[in-house]
This record gives C-alpha cells, sequence and structure tokens, in this order.
C-alpha cells in the first residue's frame, strides 16, 4: 500500500539541543531520529494536525525559528515497505537480539539467546538507539535474576521491560504519559509474552504510587531525570539498582553529582557516540 508520510526537521545545535528534547518530550514526542544536527520526526497523512499542532507548539516556545523547521511531504513510494527494509536485528552483549517479525526467518546464532520482538512503526524506534543499546548493556551485565520488581520510566516501546522480566526479573511496572506510547507498549508485552508479568500506566512518575522497586530504568533526556530525581529515589529501595541514560556526555557532571550528594554508587559508565549509560546502586 502506498503511503505518504511527512518528515518533520527542525535543526538544532548545542545551545538548544536540550530543550528542543525537553519540548518535544512535553508534546508527546519521544521517538526522533538525529542527523547531522537535524532533529527527524515522522507522521503519516493521518496525522496532518498533529504536525500542525507540533510545528506551532516549537514556533511558539521561542526556541526556533520558521527557517529552523521545515515540513517534508514523502510521497509516490512506499515508504513503509522501504523503511522497514532497513531495520536489521539488534544483538546486545550476546545475550539479547532485537528483532522485527519480519526478519524473524533471517536471524543466526540465536540458540541461548533472549529473543525480544518489536514491530517498530516510524514514530516508534526498537534497539536501533544508541541509549536504549547503552541500558540494555548495562542491564545485561548487572541484572542477577533475583530482582522482583523493576520501573520502566518513560517506557516507549517496552522493550526494556520485556528485557527485565526475559532476565529473571519477577514483575515490571512500565510507565509512559503518551497514549501512543501505552497502545505500541502493550502491543509488544502481548506479542512477547510478558503481558501477565507487566503492569503497564498511562501516568507520569509523581503519579505513580508504587514504590520499593529492586530496579528502575529511565532512558529519557537529563533534565527530566533531573526534574524527577527525588521521586525516583524515594521510589527505589536500598542496595536497587538504578539504570540511567538519554544523558550527552557533556552532561555527565550534572547527573554524577546528583547521583554522589544522595550517596547512589556510581557501578559503571558506558559511552557511545556523544551518549552515556549509567549504573548505580542506591546505598
Amino acid at each position: 500500500m502506498i503511503t505518504n508520510y511527512y518528515e518533520i526537521q527542525i535543526l538544532f545545535n548545542r545551545e538548544n539541543y536540550e530543550e528542543l528534547y525537553n519540548k518535544l518530550y512535553l508534546h508527546g514526542v519521544e521517538n526522533i531520529l538525529e542527523e547531522q544536527g537535524v532533529l527527524k520526526i515522522y507522521f503519516t497523512e493521518e496525522d496532518i494536525n498533529k504536525i500542525d499542532s507540533l510545528k506551532k507548539y516549537m514556533l511558539s516556545s521561542g526556541i526556533i525559528s520558521e527557517m529552523q523547521i521545515e515540513v517534508l511531504k514523502l510521497e509516490n513510494k512506499n515508504w513503509d515497505s522501504e523503511w522497514k527494509s532497513s531495520i536489521e536485528p539488534v544483538y546486545i552483549k550476546d545475550k539479547i537480539i532485537i528483532y522485527p517479525s519480519w526478519k524473524k526467518e533471517q536471524l543466526t546464532c540465536f540458540e541461548d539467546k533472549i529473543l525480544i520482538e518489536i514491530d517498530p512503526k516510524m514514530s516508534f524506534g526498537t534497539g536501533h538507539n544508541e541509549t536504549t543499546q547503552l541500558v540494555l548493556e548495562l542491564m545485561c551485565e548487572n541484572i542477577k535474576g533475583d530482582e522482583k520488581k523493576l520501573l520502566d520510566f518513560g517506557c516507549g516501546t517496552g522493550v526494556l521491560s520485556i528485557a527485565g522480566i526475559k532476565l529473571g526479573v519477577q514483575r515490571a511496572t512500565a510507565i509512559d504519559i503518551d497514549e501512543d506510547s501505552i497502545i505500541n507498549a502493550s502491543e509488544c508485552f502481548q506479542k512477547n509474552h510478558v503481558s501477565d508479568k507487566i503492569k503497564l500506566l498511562q501516568v507520569n512518575l509523581p503519579g505513580l504510587n508504587e514504590s520499593n522497586f529492586d530496579i528502575i530504568c529511565a532512558n529519557i533526556i537529563r533534565s527530566v531525570i533531573v526534574d524527577n530525581f527525588e521521586k525516583i529515589y524515594e521510589k527505589l529501595k536500598t542496595n536497587g539498582k538504578l539504570f540511567l541514560s538519554g544523558i550527552l556526555d557533556s552532561e555527565d557532571r550534572i547527573i554524577l553529582e546528583l547521583l554522589f550528594q544522595n550517596d547512589i554508587e556510581v557501578i559503571d559508565i558506558l559511552k557511545r557516540g556523544e551518549w552515556i549509560g549509567i549504573y548505580a546502586v542506591k546505598r
């Protein structure tokens, strides 16, 4: 089927990068492609109202000008088919394989691996994002399988929740403020047969009543981590494990000082591109 897509391109620099991400996150946009100084967001033609709303919202924020945002119509091609063909399985630490259903038959060396099937959409990623890979690698190394409760803060597709359960965590709670993310995560949980072990809620962290988590994963932007850190600390049990990403390497001091001030011991830091992933333990 031929479907027209719209691509929103937003020019960014180091000065407005974090604020742009924060505004997009608050507007419900969580899956963004970065290419050479440009943020790219995709919508189908059925979502034309969302495009107009997003453009007006970003311009009204004053962070960018009319010259820094452009909407392109991608037409007369089966973009869905072309995009699907570009999605390859992701291999994490020789332990996890994340793959779309249409590539299942192409998997190799999958014996004794944790398999996670996620059919990505133009507005939702899988494990291809560098920040997601950083968290998954740290989880593979540090989840022992005897943990009882995991919180996935800003779950998106729910890939971190699925990985946690398949690594041996007994139960997970996945939260997100975006309705499309909740729908998408629900589909992914069902597809991977973990729905009975994961509570999925459309709520922000302050609105979550549950606490005493053995593990908290937060793959979101640095400002959201900082703004919600008091609640993260409160909901993580003593000796609980904290996995963080969505943090630029230039912002590491802000997060590391915050962890140190709250007696949370940093155990490991991974870097990929401009991003870092942190594994820490609450003492």
